[in-house]
């Protein structure tokens, strides 16, 4: 099985921190290679440009998924309780909110305070 692939806005600080953040997690111990997108042949992943500037992808045997159920594949990878939250995602309406949260957060990243602030270019 090959290692999962994390596809992000690496120009986004948010984007950043959060993947990185949840990489680094002891608790979830998730498994994969973060590969900014700006720095990637999307081609070797089915992706294009416009897929990767509106969401995280993952790219795992051989399959792609992007937004909230990127992050739900992604979890699977992980701890006991990250594969639990990662199927959970995955159920019908759990689903469904899950998208929507990520929608409304991949299109106001940029107006998310932190120390990231600025760095976003959307």
């Amino acid at each position: 099985m090959s290692e999962p692939v994390v596809v992000f806005d690496g120009a986004c600080g948010f984007c950043r921190a959060a993947v990185t953040r949840l990489s680094r997690s002891h608790r979830l111990r998730l498994a994969g290679r973060l590969l900014p997108y700006q720095g990637v042949d999307l081609a070797l992943y089915g992706l294009t440009e416009p897929d990767a500037q509106e969401r995280m992808w993952l790219v795992h045997s051989g399959h792609v998924q992007g937004g909230a159920q990127a992050f739900a594949a992604w979890f699977t990878t992980g701890s006991h309780a990250a594969r639990l939250i990662g199927r959970m995602l995955t159920w019908p309406g759990v689903r469904h909110a899950a998208e929507g949260v990520y929608r409304l957060i991949a299109r106001n990243r940029h107006r998310i305070p932190g120390p990231w602030e600025g760095t976003c270019a959307i």
